[in-house]
């Protein structure tokens, strides 16, 4: 633009940007249910489920929280206050879970990365932008529910049989 128009101009009046933002979010579900399944299910079945357990701070939490990531600090007191095993839990699982993260993730070939785990600052961040907004449409019972992680004692993922 070379010069200020005499009239204001109105771009984008009729647009309902709540309905777009909601659209884009939504082609989006396929791609994050497929993430959380498949991170939840972890390498293989195990009894503590650390993976599965890993996404339950991660859709309790709120937005503000989801960008700036979580300490390991605030993953062990959530975890030791929800997981079965409770303070019982061995931080060890924890930590070798966090550790894997990223590498279940390649195997699993989850393209791109959702969560990382930070070795050095030992702070969990959810590097895809996009599921924190796609977190934000959700209905979060919801999805504890589908991933077994609103009640402990039933058996988790569908296929998989409880450990006993």
């Amino acid at each position: 633009m070379t010069s200020t128009a005499e009239s204001q101009r109105v771009v984008g009046k009729e647009i309902n940007v709540e309905a777009l933002i909601k659209n884009i979010v939504d082609q989006q579900s396929g791609r994050y249910t497929t993430f959380m399944n498949l991170f939840a299910g972890g390498f293989q079945d195990t009894q503590l489920r650390m993976y599965r357990w890993l996404l339950h701070p991660v859709l309790t939490a709120k937005s503000e929280k989801l960008q700036a990531g979580f300490t390991y600090a605030e993953l062990r007191k959530h975890l030791q206050e929800h997981h079965p095993s409770g303070k019982a839990l061995n931080p060890g699982n924890l930590t070798q879970a966090l550790q894997y993260c990223s590498s279940l993730q390649v195997e699993k070939n989850i393209k791109p990365i959702v969560l990382d785990y930070d070795q050095t600052g030992l702070r969990l961040n959810i590097v895809d932008r996009g599921f924190i907004v796609w977190l934000e449409y959700q209905d979060k019972a919801e999805l504890l529910e589908a991933l077994d992680l609103d009640n402990p004692d039933e058996p988790t993922l569908p296929g998989f049989e409880a450990s006993t």
